[in-house]
């Protein structure tokens, strides 16, 4: 479920509630008693579609790669800073190791994996000169973290998909009925402004306000 989605989702359920609230106002069988009713059993099967609970994992996912990301820029920026000091004697180890350009994912674990093997054949220069004695064992922690949150994403993302099909009907039917609600329930609480404040709240679709988007930086 996207933002959009779950901004509309909330919006529904406050609709649901207000009918709930209100039902007293709108007779049995009146076009506002009907499109009150048609909300709640869309609801239910959208919050047992698992949709909400995915909008959750896919952000945790996101979360954790871009984690996994930064440690893998730290482990890579003190490799190429030490290999290019070892460079000054013989440049052909700074050529090794140097740091990829751009923010894309994928070209960032493969350097890094790139940087993993080339370090075996200068593990003790790159020691000598200050590197952890760890330093391969630290990187490919890393590494292997920033594919284990690569495969939580896709996963995600695969279960969004399934999701997607699922609840795409209900939100348009629960859409339908906000929309007609909307010319139906002014038109009843013509003489209640109190009502009418309160229908307005209820129905308005908030925004929640957007971060800026964040990708690794490599150089």
């Amino acid at each position: 479920m996207t933002d959009r989605e779950r901004e509309y989702f909330n919006t529904y359920v406050r609709v649901r509630d207000f009918g709930v609230e209100n039902a007293a106002d709108f007779p049995l069988g009146s076009a506002g008693d009907v499109n009150f009713k048609i909300l709640p059993p869309e609801i239910v099967k959208v919050e047992d579609s698992g949709a909400l609970q995915e909008s959750n994992i896919g952000k945790q996912a996101t979360s954790m790669k871009e984690t996994a990301a930064a440690d893998i820029l730290t482990d890579m920026r003190e490799i190429n800073r030490t290999a290019r000091a070892l460079g000054v004697d013989d440049p052909s180890i700074g050529k090794l190791f140097q740091m990829p350009h751009g923010n894309n994912y994928q070209k960032l674990l493969a350097a890094a994996m790139a940087f993993h093997k080339n370090s075996e054949g200068f593990e003790t220069q790159l020691i000598d000169y200050g590197l952890s004695a760890n330093f391969r064992a630290e990187l490919q922690t890393s590494i292997d973290a920033f594919e284990a949150a690569i495969g939580e994403q896709n996963q995600a993302k695969d279960v969004r998909t399934g999701a997607t099909g699922e609840i795409g009907s209900c939100m348009e039917i629960m859409n339908g009925a906000l929309r007609r609600l909307r010319g139906i329930v002014p038109n009843v609480y013509r003489n209640a402004p109190a009502k009418l404040a309160s229908w307005a709240s209820a129905s308005h679709v908030e925004r929640t306000p957007q971060k800026p988007k964040t990708s690794p930086t490599t150089t």
